[in-house]
């Protein structure tokens, strides 16, 4: 049997052309018991954040879902937790096959290979649609402010349904390429005197060119133009209200010295402006929460992108494993808080839940 990264594989597939085993050498920089220690001690706050993430998204899409399509906001808000659901549902199936790894379960398949195709890789690239519908809300916000009649009447909900799919198809699409790049295959292993099933890795002229082009697309340029758009509108966004409390505080100011009348049109626009403003900060607060914790997740697929050595089964692989981690733990906090935010600063989405959950207001009840 051999062993590999510290853990025991049975991944000795048949030597032919072009097919080679996922097993990678001895790593000097990151060693096999720094990785298992850093394993065991995230895996329970990961496994922890993903059961958050899979209860709150999906208290999420039924709000959402209650408040219905009339808004193009609410469509990118349900996408959003749709995305954030598949994402903790994925994270738990790979640390759990994982940790199989570690037990001494005899089990009909390698466990942290399968999880490879059918977890860990799929993964990568939902995590990818999610930057972008974001990015998409962060955008979106922002052509509000700048062109507020024309964007509405351009952006409708129908309009942002097909952008979702659209992105949709751009970022998971391109995961066909895993089941190219990768087979399941069944093996012997003589020690255990049994049959298990494994997964080879595909290394032909054909399929290295595939994965350059899979590489540069969908794991280098999507990802970081997602993750730049979305802190390019965040300080925009920022700066937006910053100045808009400005203009308000030197408004009421001049209002205290001045005697108006105000009409119902008045009234109509303070409450819109209100209403954009809560909307803004809900954003800014989705996004600001994206960027700290997808930050782990940007570098490890930008230094995957550039480093073809910087990979699962090759020479930087306990490097990779232990980014890939730190990467999870982002991406599970960031599925799991975003229901506090709608909560908080969405009062259309905070009526909608209390009157799912029946929670009756505490001036109501006490009446």
């Amino acid at each position: 049997m051999n062993i590999s990264r510290g853990f025991p594989t049975t991944l000795e597939s048949a030597r032919k052309p072009g097919v080679y085993p996922l097993v990678s050498p001895a790593q000097p920089i990151i060693s096999d018991e720094f990785y298992k220690i850093f394993f065991l001690c995230t895996m329970p706050c990961i496994q922890f954040f993903n059961v958050a993430g899979i209860i709150t998204n999906i208290i999420n899409i039924v709000v959402f879902v209650k408040l219905g399509r009339a808004e193009s906001t609410n469509i990118s808000f349900q996408a959003l937790a749709i995305c954030d659901l598949v994402l903790s549902v994925l994270s738990v199936w790979t640390f759990t096959s994982t940790s199989l790894r570690l037990s001494t379960v005899s089990l009909p398949f390698e466990p942290y290979s399968v999880a490879i195709l059918t977890g860990s890789g799929l993964w990568n690239f939902v995590v990818r649609w999610g930057a972008l519908i974001t990015a998409y809300i962060s955008l979106e916000r922002c052509l509000c402010i700048l062109k507020p009649l024309k964007v509405k009447r351009i952006l409708t909900p129908k309009v942002t349904t097909v952008a979702v799919m659209v992105m949709l198809v751009l970022t998971v699409g391109p995961a066909l390429y895993l089941h190219i790049k990768y087979k399941f295959v069944w093996e012997a292993v003589p020690p255990l005197n049994k049959t298990i099933l494994v997964v080879i890795r595909i290394k032909t002229s054909e399929v290295l060119l595939l994965g350059a082009v899979v590489n540069t697309f969908a794991g280098l340029m999507q990802p970081i133009a997602a993750f730049v758009t979305v802190v390019v509108c965040t300080v925009y966004l920022g700066i937006y209200l910053e100045r808009a409390s400005a203009w308000r505080r030197e408004t009421s100011s001049t209002a205290a010295h001045t005697v108006k009348t105000p009409g119902k049109g008045t009234q109509e626009e303070t409450s819109t402006s209100q209403k954009e403003q809560r909307v803004i900060r809900m954003v800014i607060s989705i996004a600001v929460v994206f960027i700290v914790c997808l930050t782990p997740s940007t570098v490890h697929i930008f230094i995957m992108g550039i480093f073809p050595q910087f990979s699962f089964d090759a020479q930087y692989a306990n490097i990779f494993n232990t980014m890939f981690i730190l990467s999870c733990l982002g991406s599970s906090v960031n599925a799991s808080v975003n229901i506090f935010i709608y909560h908080r600063m969405g009062s259309r989405y905070k009526t909608t839940f209390r009157q799912i959950f029946r929670i009756r207001d505490k001036d109501s009840t006490s009446n």
